[in-house]
């Protein structure tokens, strides 16, 4: 049997434990609310990163997938491992492909280190253009790529290689800059 001085007790250690659970919810934070733009003002890793830049009709012109981007706060110079880039233009589409990336603190110029792919398919103009060099600058704007690698160019069976090139994609064309050699299939 309980006594009733036990019995006040354990009321008396109810009534605290309730107050005390009602006192400490009013305290607590605000839920947190998610992050409406990264703070560029720190370093900054991001996994499985990819980012799109669209037109004025809504649609994807620039899109990069990466495993990581890394951030320097300090220069504001973003690196990239693995970069996947694609560039869409009316009918043109260009696959990039690189070892790495150095953006630009102003995100208009990309340095595409290592080994490089470019790549364009456009259904109306035949099968695909394939570039393989090292070392692109890739400026984003004017959307122009230049390199003074070694360069071999291949498309329908023909194959091109020189050293250094300058391509312009928005007019699809590119101009070979030195020890230009040509081998084209014959129909």
């Amino acid at each position: 049997m309980i006594r009733r001085r036990t019995w006040q007790g354990i009321g008396l250690l109810t009534v605290l434990a309730t107050l005390s659970w009602f006192g400490a919810r009013g305290r607590h934070e605000p839920p947190a609310k998610p992050f409406d733009d990264l703070d560029t003002r720190l370093n900054y890793a991001l996994w499985d990163f990819s980012a799109r830049i669209l037109n004025e009709h809504g649609q994807v012109n620039y899109q990069i997938d990466a495993p990581i981007l890394r951030n320097n706060a300090s220069t504001q110079i973003g690196t990239v491992e693995n970069p996947h880039i694609s560039i869409r233009q009316e009918n043109d589409e260009w696959y990039i492909v690189a070892d790495s990336a150095i953006i630009t603190a102003d995100r208009e110029h990309v340095t595409l280190a290592g080994n490089v792919d470019l790549r364009r398919e456009n259904p109306l103009s035949g099968g695909p253009l394939q570039i393989q060099t090292r070392d692109v600058i890739l400026n984003v704007k004017p959307k122009t790529a230049r390199t003074d690698a070694a360069v071999t160019i291949a498309q329908n069976g023909d194959q091109l290689e020189a050293v250094g090139m300058r391509l312009d994609l928005k007019t699809d064309s590119y101009e070979l800059l030195h020890e230009v050699r040509a081998r084209y299939a014959t129909p």
